[in-house]
């Protein structure tokens, strides 16, 4: 899991340098050369889809996602236990819903190519299949350890 979480961080900050190297390579292709890149804008949204989801995994391993406490709060720990993992499986239901349905627009839009670089748009639509797995992966880990006893 220490290689998984490893392999995801260097892939974020190798996206966020590209995304940095091409919108600097389009201010100065644009506006010294007065030859813009015609691929500089796709590039960096794709990218930044893609860093999107990668950190959405991230955060849910940190239990980061943005939630509301207050009345989670009130209760014991142990209905604070309960909740938790009520409210961790339903999230992974809809993850699960959320896996087929990218698995299947990824599928759909393979087909299909952007306009500037000519890519596969299955490969950008690949960041929520993966991105979704990578929550789901997470959040099974968060269920045991809550049912042990240990969250």
């Amino acid at each position: 899991m220490r290689r998984l979480q490893a392999v995801v961080e260097w892939t974020l900050v190798g996206l966020s340098a590209c995304i940095a190297v091409v919108v600097c390579l389009q201010v100065l292709f644009r506006y010294v050369l007065h030859q813009p890149l015609y691929w500089s804008e796709e590039l960096p949204r794709y990218l930044l889809i893609w860093m999107a989801f990668l950190a959405a995994g991230l955060a849910q391993r940190e239990e980061a996602h943005i939630n509301i406490t207050l009345l989670l709060n009130l209760l014991p720990s142990a209905g604070q236990r309960a909740v938790r993992l009520g409210m961790n499986v339903v999230m992974l239901a809809f993850l699960a819903l959320l896996l087929y349905s990218g698995a299947l627009v990824t599928r759909i839009t393979a087909a299909h190519r952007s306009t500037a670089l000519q890519l596969p748009m299955g490969v950008v639509y690949a960041a929520l299949p993966v991105g979704t797995a990578l929550m789901m992966l997470y959040l099974v880990l968060q269920i045991v350890r809550g049912l042990k006893g240990r969250s």
